[in-house]
């Protein structure tokens, strides 16, 4: 069945299981059985309506990417400054969250396939740059405002977006604690420097 005619009940699904086999498992370590193994599918199941394991984990990104693209969308607090938190705070995956910090995890680790992997790069472009667009807006409407400073919002929105990032490919994935509270107080005060007196 070709990946785009999956109905959604069953993308989702297959989804949710792919989040939580990697969660547990790592990309390097999945296979199809790990799959199955949280669905209520199969293996042959599974493979009715995907063709291979990296088009299962695109329907987990594709089902991610627009979960995480309706969060920052849908961010209720008022004004540029406070929107910014907010974005950074939901980046910053809480490292008392295992399953959240598995599937953020599983999610670097995918990035570091992308350059090799077509397949995986697409979805995760898209994400990564609504992302961006979303925390350059943030910071644009801000100047605009006259709430932040004079600076560049795609370089401010790349080096936000490159902190959280680097919080999860580091931080949660090494196990190393009390980081995620040192970048959170870090960008906090980089925020703080973004506001005009």
């Amino acid at each position: 069945m070709p990946a785009d005619s999956v109905p959604p009940e069953q993308k989702a699904q297959i989804a949710n299981a792919v989040r939580a086999a990697l969660a547990t498992h790592g990309y390097a370590r999945l296979t199809t059985k790990k799959v199955a193994a949280e669905s209520e599918k199969s293996e042959a199941g599974l493979y009715y309506y995907y063709d291979s394991k990296d088009e299962m984990i695109v329907a987990f990104l594709e089902t991610s990417e627009d979960y995480l693209a309706r969060t920052l969308d849908e961010i209720d607090a008022e004004g540029p400054e406070q929107r910014l938190r907010a974005v950074c705070d939901i980046l910053l995956v809480d490292e008392d969250d295992p399953a959240a910090a598995g599937v953020n995890i599983a999610v670097m680790e995918l990035l570091s396939h992308a350059p090799h992997n077509e397949t995986l790069r697409e979805p995760l472009l898209r994400m990564e740059r609504h992302t961006l667009g979303v925390i350059a807006d943030i910071v644009r409407d801000g100047v605009e405002r006259g709430v932040f400073r004079e600076v560049d919002p795609e370089g401010t929105a790349a080096f936000v977006l490159s902190a959280t990032d680097g919080y999860t490919g580091f931080a949660l994935a090494l196990g190393m604690e009390g980081v995620g509270d040192d970048l959170r107080a870090s960008l906090s005060a980089y925020i703080d420097s973004l506001l005009v007196e």
